[in-house]
């Protein structure tokens, strides 16, 4: 399952009024592109104002029972869940964002980051993440934090979503504050750069590697592309710090969709 990062309203969210970067490229294609619960069936939008206005009430009633746990001193609510902003989106994928998170899992312990990973990687069963994750460090890329909230205060917490789902949550003013951190500690790169590393950085091989022959025998014949880990650790961050800059600027969550 693909990992896509979406900033705006919750509403328009959960209302499926809103279009992943796969379904705009296929449609500027010619093509169509669709999405499909767990049960096989199609994602549709929801049309239907009254709906939509339930749906609303809803993230409203469940964001106004979070600010007391978060800071009885906010005022509600937290966000508004009225504009009419539009939204941002992109697809970090699980390797480039997996990448970033074992760039900062590496700064912090203090060890070389690896030269490349390969096409399936999974950094969360990787031991150097693993370890970083462990020793709960106040970086929300490390607490597998899947939404950040619009509000001020720098904290990561777990709660329930509207959904009913358990999610790790945490702050934009946080998730700016680090991104910054790793940017003056590694990069010391200007905004025209980071820009830039979206589509320059993006998944570009460095190489395929060759299956391994398992007494004489090749188990998997389709080679692994791979990737220098760097360039696609800033490939993500390039993507998270727009979805930051944006949702600063309309004061609208960030959340993790796969």
């Amino acid at each position: 399952m693909g990992l896509d990062i979406y900033s705006g309203t919750l509403t328009r969210y959960y209302s499926h009024n809103w279009k992943t970067i796969t379904q705009q490229l296929s449609e500027e294609h010619g093509q169509r592109c669709v999405l499909r619960d767990n049960n096989g069936n199609e994602i549709k939008p929801i049309e239907d104002k009254e709906e939509i206005e339930e749906i609303r009430d809803i993230i409203y009633q469940w964001s106004g029972s979070l600010a007391p746990n978060i800071d009885p001193t906010l005022p509600t609510p937290l966000w508004d869940e009225n504009k009419e902003c539009d939204y941002f989106t992109d697809k970090p994928g699980w390797e480039a964002y997996g990448a970033l998170l074992m760039l900062q899992a590496c700064r912090l312990l203090n060890l070389p980051l690896p030269n490349y990973i390969e096409s399936g990687w999974n950094a969360f069963n990787d031991p150097i993440v693993k370890k970083a994750m462990s020793l709960k460090y106040n970086y929300s890329l490390l607490h597998n934090v899947t939404f950040w909230l619009p509000v001020p205060k720098k904290i990561v917490f777990s709660t329930t979503l509207p959904t009913e789902y358990k999610a790790c949550f945490s702050t934009l003013l946080l998730l700016k504050e680090e991104l910054e951190d790793l940017n003056q500690q590694i990069w010391k790169a200007d905004d025209a750069t980071i820009l830039s590393w979206r589509n320059d950085k993006f998944y570009v091989p460095i190489n395929r590697k060759k299956p391994k022959p398992i007494l004489g025998f090749i188990q998997n014949k389709t080679p692994k592309d791979r990737y220098c880990t760097e360039d696609l650790a800033q490939c993500a961050y390039s993507m998270l710090y727009q979805a930051v800059c944006f949702a600063t600027e309309e004061q609208v969550p960030i959340l993790l969709d796969y």
